[in-house]
């Protein structure tokens, strides 16, 4: 029952029972099937199926979705009880950075995580604010920090610390700079037009360390965080509104849903905002 609920929540939030499936990595029957169990031992229908293949949630579906939070954070509570008997790992957090964050926070945050939540498995992925939104939308991530202000249904962001952009590098007509998606790449883009910048080149790099490393060769120039800057290369300040900040991340249903990672998520909130 518990897991046909995770399933119909997933598919009351995407509209869709191929998006639920690619996201649970199973077919599309399978999640036809645990719908209609799902349905048959309620007694009633969940959802309607449209036209074009979506499908949309009749008014007991939002009932169900509306109650189902409490029910299953109760039990999620119930089996972390039940595995801490068995002095088993019983909380999984998979934390996804921007990659600026990646390289200048994660390696004091995450010993200071694990030293606090030491029951905890922790998986971090690094990718770009845009990937980190979009991964938090489909449940694959529980948490994220990313560099970028965005705004989604769902998902809660908090302002944690404040990040300073600079230009380094040589004026040689190129300018490298992130990939579309990634919060550097917007910030480039609107000191270039600001400062009526036309580069002669510019190349997309999706890997801010290889960026830096031309930069270090001589290669031309970029925008980058403060906190990224190597030794013996000189930053020029963009400016007080190139003052970013970075935001801390969560799908609400989530946190919600379970208590330890809410601990883990208002642990790393004040580990963030001391800074």
């Amino acid at each position: 029952m518990f897991n046909y609920l995770k399933t119909f929540r997933l598919v009351y939030e995407t509209r869709s029972f191929s998006l639920t499936a690619a996201q649970l990595f199973v077919t599309q029957p399978t999640i036809s099937h645990q719908i209609k169990q799902l349905e048959a031992q309620l007694g009633v229908q969940l959802f309607q199926r449209s036209g074009n293949h979506d499908v949309e949630p009749t008014a007991a579906a939002q009932i169900l979705y509306a109650d189902s939070t409490q029910l299953l954070a109760t039990w999620q509570t119930t089996t972390r009880k039940l595995e801490a008997t068995t002095q088993q790992k019983s909380l999984m957090v998979v934390l996804g950075a921007s990659q600026t964050i990646a390289l200048t926070l994660l390696p004091d945050l995450i010993p200071q995580l694990h030293a606090q939540f030491p029951q905890a498995a922790l998986r971090i992925k690094m990718m770009n604010s845009q990937q980190v939104l979009q991964q938090l939308q489909a449940h694959q991530l529980q948490i994220g920090l990313i560099e970028k202000p965005v705004v989604a249904n769902g998902i809660e962001r908090v302002a944690v610390m404040h990040d300073q952009l600079v230009r380094i590098g040589e004026d040689t007509g190129i300018w490298l700079t992130r990939e579309r998606g990634s919060g550097t790449y917007q910030y480039t883009h609107q000191y270039l037009q600001e400062a009526g910048i036309v580069p002669q080149q510019l190349i997309e790099i999706d890997n801010v360390n290889l960026i830096l490393s031309l930069v270090q060769r001589g290669m031309g120039q970029t925008v980058v965080s403060q906190r990224l800057v190597p030794a013996g290369v000189t930053a020029h300040p963009l400016g007080a509104h190139f003052d970013r900040q970075f935001y801390l991340l969560s799908n609400q249903a989530d946190v919600v849903l379970d208590g330890q990672l809410r601990a883990v998520y208002q642990a790393l909130q004040s580990m963030l905002t001391t800074d």
